[in-house]
């Protein structure tokens, strides 16, 4: 049995498999590697700049590793991860995964990945938080806040988990537990991770407003306001214009979120911001150039951003506002290779992968995919069991021996046993190192801490 003490949510390092080239050719930025994936000394010492920029909304089961990079790459400025709760997250452990060069955070219960992040994203990746405690969202963002840009705090989901627990839009109605969070994690984190929140318009424009200034003073450095009220769902056209009345409440930035589909609404929306008909958005940011002419709050005239959700997930390539998007097959590849690079499990693949070939509003999907007719495509998608079967479907090269075992499954980290130091049969505060799987040499621990685990084999 192999034992390793580490530190909770704090740098296990898995070991490199082999040579560079017993991992796939990727992108650059997880070609094969046997370098350690350190991410918390690269702090940013400057402020996110707002001003101008399209940025990837916080989507369940959709806003993960791979889809971030793939908007980051088409043109996103900031990309948003789904939203977890801070309960789930107090406990992850955060393993360095050299393999595929990210930072994983495990849940020692599920012993899955609750988390994944990378040096790609690390400047512009901000980790959404599920909360209604104060003290619990400042031990959870403590354990990521090194590795992320910033925190988002979700004040604006209205699904029955999240109100019931306090979370979400319960939080519009309970100003006083908002502001709590708020100031508590600005405290508790680093000056060089940000603290924000996504909210949702209140019943009127003014306790929209105020609820905003209450968010401004607690302490949040930009505010994202989804343009519908809690009780209105998707299908409820977004109150573009109600933006109009509220950006201006505060004083930080404010990104706009909500329908938007196509490169066509972005940029009519930008137009709408600026209000004289040209194809400039806020602050002369004008779209299609991608050429940030102002970024003076006081030459601004809407709101500083827009965000993205379903529009991103159906084309990630919507971002592209400075070059022409490529075909839609190719990125659905592209998408793929992501996927197949930053270790995704096939599950959520075939997942992003089928509301991808679904399209929604206003997007048009091929009637066909690979030679194939559009629904027998999905049909045979819905049935794959591999990462491997989901990219011979694609036309994808995968090799599956030049992955670890278990590779691209839920199941990575299945066969570790992770138990809180300090029970029975704890032997020592030492590192011992012993093979964890058969193509891979050993595990490390990283700095000691006073809060420890233990994981097993």
């Amino acid at each position: 049995m192999a034992v390793l003490n580490a530190s909770t949510a704090n740098e296990h390092q898995l070991p490199a498999n082999g040579s560079p080239e017993s991992l796939p050719a990727a992108d650059a930025s997880f070609a094969g590697s046997n370098q350690q994936v350190v991410l918390q000394d690269d702090c940013p010492t400057t402020p996110i700049e707002y001003d101008g920029i399209e940025v990837l909304a916080p989507m369940v089961r959709a806003s993960t590793l791979p889809l971030r990079l793939e908007c980051l790459r088409y043109g996103a400025g900031l990309v948003y991860g789904e939203e977890i709760v801070d309960k789930k997250f107090v406990n992850v452990v955060r393993v360095e995964n050299p393999q595929f060069r990210t930072v994983d955070f495990v849940s020692q219960r599920e012993k899955g990945i609750v988390f994944s992040t990378c040096k790609e994203e690390r400047d512009r990746v901000i980790f959404q938080m599920g909360t209604a405690d104060p003290v619990l969202a400042s031990q959870a963002a403590l354990l990521v806040c090194k590795d992320v840009r910033g925190v988002d705090v979700n004040m604006g989901c209205p699904k029955s988990f999240s109100v019931k627990g306090g979370m979400g839009a319960a939080l519009l109605d309970t100003p006083d537990m908002a502001s709590e969070i708020l100031k508590s994690l600005r405290r508790s984190l680093p000056s060089s991770c940000s603290v924000t929140c996504k909210i949702r318009m209140r019943a009127t424009t003014e306790k929209t407003r105020e609820f905003m200034q209450l968010c401004e003073r607690s302490g949040a450095e930009a505010i994202a306001v989804h343009m519908r009220q809690r009780e209105e769902r998707p299908a409820d056209p977004a109150h573009w214009d109600e933006i109009m009345r509220v950006w201006d409440a505060v004083n930080v930035p404010v990104i706009a979120n909500g329908d938007f589909f196509t490169r066509q609404q972005i940029n009519q929306f930008w137009k709408h911001c600026k209000g004289d008909g040209d194809n400039c958005g806020v602050n002369g940011f004008c779209a299609g150039n991608g050429v940030n002419l102002s970024t003076s709050t006081a030459t601004r005239k809407g709101p500083a951003a827009v965000m993205i959700a379903r529009g991103a997930l159906w084309n990630p390539s919507i971002f592209c506002r400075d070059r022409e998007a490529p075909p839609f097959e190719e990125v659905v590849r592209s998408y793929t290779r992501a996927a197949v690079q930053a270790n995704s499990s096939y599950q959520n693949t075939k997942w992003v992968l089928s509301q991808m070939l679904a399209g929604g509003t206003g997007v048009i999907v091929p009637t066909s995919f690979c030679d194939e007719p559009m629904k027998a495509f999905n049909r045979r998608l819905s049935t794959a069991k591999s990462m491997s079967a989901i990219c011979e479907m694609i036309r994808e090269p995968f090799d599956a021996a030049a992955f670890p075992e278990k590779a691209h499954t839920t199941s990575f980290y299945q066969s570790l046993e992770l138990v809180k130091a300090g029970t029975p049969g704890d032997p020592t505060n030492e590192n011992t190192l012993a093979e964890r799987r058969p193509n891979e040499t050993n595990l490390e621990d990283g700095p000691t801490a006073s809060k420890r685990a233990r994981l097993t084999q």
